[in-house]
């Protein structure tokens, strides 16, 4: 196989959401997307178990997300601290 029939994937999505039903429920849950250029794609599920570690990795800044909006919100609502 020459270089030009190899096929470049890349990571398309990453979904992680609260199960609210199902077994499940409670738990964090998701999948993971790649695609080509072809948009051939392939996906896999993140389990409650791995989910933990994405959780890890995006905490501090939704946290520092959350505050710089909170900030917006009262400067944009004229709101006085």
């Amino acid at each position: 196989m020459d270089n030009e029939d190899k096929k470049v994937w890349r990571l398309d999505k990453i979904q992680l959401e609260f199960s609210s039903y199902g077994k499940d429920k409670g738990k964090y849950i998701g999948t993971i997307r790649f695609e080509n250029e072809e948009f051939e794609y392939f996906q896999f599920k993140i389990r409650p178990d791995m989910a933990q570690a994405y959780i890890d990795l995006i905490a501090k800044e939704v946290v520092a997300c959350a505050s710089e909006l909170s900030g917006k919100l009262i400067e944009s609502l004229r709101i006085k601290e």
